[in-house]
C-alpha cells in the first residue's frame, strides 16, 4: 500500500487550526441536538478527542432540567418538552461566554437523577452545546455549526437500554417502556432540528446484505452499521484528503466488508450531498485520515487522548464516520477564525 500523499492546503490555510485557536477572540459554539441516547457524545467525543480539553470546552444541557428524576415521576413532565427546560438562563451563558465571562453551569448526575450545583466554567476557543435542544431558534444565532444525530428506532433503542443501565443504574424493562412513550415527544419537540442542521448523521442497521444480488456468503460484522452523513454542500475550499485503499485485498479470498459512496440529494428542500458509509473501513484507511486532519490542525492526538473511548467508538466504521464529521467541521472553525482576523 502506498503512502498517504501530503495534504496540499491552500493559501488561507497556511497556519495551522492551532496557531489560529491562539489568538484572541469570541468561543466558536457547536451545537449538537438529537434523542437521548442518540449518540450525540459519540461524534462530540471525537471533536474533543481531536482537539483537546484545552481547547474544547462541553456544555452539556442536562444540567438545565426544571425538575430531577423523582420529581419528574410525579409530575408527568418530561425533559423532552422545552419548556421543562431553563432555555432562557442557557441562552444568557453562552451570550456571556460569548463575550469572554465564566459562568456557572448547573449539573445533572445521571446515576442518582438528581440535579446538582452549578460550577464556574470558562470559555474556550470552541465550546460545543450538546442535548435535546442544542439547535432550537433561540441558540440559533449564536451557533458556528449545528450537528443533528438521528439513529434508526431500533437502535436509539437499543444504544440507550445498553447505556443506562450499565452507566446509570436504570431497570431495563421500565426503561423500555419509558423509550417507547416518549416517541411522540421526540417527533413533536425534537426532530424538527435536523431541517436546520449543518450535517445530519443517521444510522441504520448495516446493509450490506442488500448489496449482494443473490447471497451474503458472510455476516456483517458485530457492531456494523450503515451510516448515512448528509451535509450541507461547503462555500469555501476544503485542503484535499486522499485515502489508501488496497485493491488488491478487495479483489482477495477474504475482503473486508465496507461500502462508501456519494450521492448529491435534496433533504428538506435544500441541496445536500449524502455519504454513505457500511461494513468496516480497513484501519489503515483510519489512521491515514487522521494523520492528514493531525497536519491541517497542528495537533498530535495520540494515543492517551484516545484512550478513554467507548468499545463501538473504537471500531473502524464509527472512527472513520467521526473523523468525516470533524473534518468539515475544523474547516469551518478555521474559516471563522481567519475571516475574522
Amino acid at each position: 500500500m502506498n503512502a498517504p500523499l501530503p495534504v496540499s492546503p491552500s493559501r488561507h490555510h497556511a497556519q495551522t487550526l492551532r496557531a489560529l485557536l491562539e489568538r484572541p477572540g469570541r468561543p466558536v459554539i457547536i451545537g449538537v441536538a438529537g434523542d437521548s441516547g442518540a449518540g450525540k457524545t459519540t461524534y462530540t467525543n471525537g471533536l474533543r478527542r481531536m482537539l483537546g480539553d484545552d481547547i474544547v470546552g462541553m456544555i452539556p444541557m442536562d444540567g438545565y432540567h426544571k425538575e430531577d428524576r423523582a420529581t419528574r415521576r410525579r409530575s408527568g413532565r418530561s425533559p423532552l418538552d422545552p419548556d421543562a427546560n431553563h432555555l432562557s438562563l442557557l441562552r444568557e451563558h453562552l451570550e456571556a461566554l460569548r463575550r469572554g465571562e465564566v459562568v456557572h453551569i448547573p449539573g445533572y448526575d445521571h446515576v442518582s437523577g438528581t440535579l446538582t450545583s452549578p460550577k464556574p466554567f470558562a470559555p474556550r476557543p470552541i465550546l460545543v452545546l450538546e442535548g435535546l435542544h442544542a439547535l432550537y431558534p433561540e441558540f440559533a444565532p449564536l451557533l458556528d455549526y449545528r450537528v443533528f444525530v438521528d439513529p434508526a428506532r431500533e437502535i436509539k433503542l437499543r444504544w440507550k437500554i445498553a447505556r443506562d443501565t450499565q452507566y446509570r443504574g436504570h431497570a431495563v424493562q421500565p426503561l423500555a417502556d419509558e423509550i417507547r412513550r416518549r416517541e411522540a415527544e421526540f417527533r413533536r419537540w425534537i426532530e424538527f432540528q435536523k431541517t436546520d442542521a449543518n450535517v445530519v448523521i443517521k444510522i441504520n442497521k448495516s446493509k450490506l446484505r442488500l448489496l449482494a444480488s443473490d447471497e451474503y456468503w458472510d455476516t456483517p460484522p458485530d457492531g456494523c452499521f450503515h451510516v448515512e452523513l448528509i451535509f450541507q454542500p461547503t462555500h469555501t475550499p476544503l485542503p484535499p484528503l486522499r485515502l489508501s485503499f488496497s485493491l488488491a485485498r478487495m479483489l482477495g479470498e477474504d475482503p473486508l466488508p465496507f461500502a462508501l459512496a456519494v450521492v448529491p440529494r435534496s433533504y428538506w428542500g435544500r441541496q445536500a450531498n449524502s455519504i454513505h458509509l457500511d461494513g468496516l473501513m480497513p484501519p489503515r484507511v483510519v489512521s491515514v485520515l487522521q494523520r492528514q486532519i493531525e497536519r491541517f490542525t497542528g495537533i498530535e492526538v495520540g494515543e492517551a487522548r484516545t484512550a478513554g473511548a467507548l468499545k463501538h467508538e473504537r471500531m473502524p466504521a464509527i472512527a472513520f464516520t467521526q473523523l468525516l464529521v470533524t473534518w468539515p467541521i475544523l474547516e469551518h472553525i478555521a474559516h471563522i477564525l481567519q475571516t475574522r482576523n
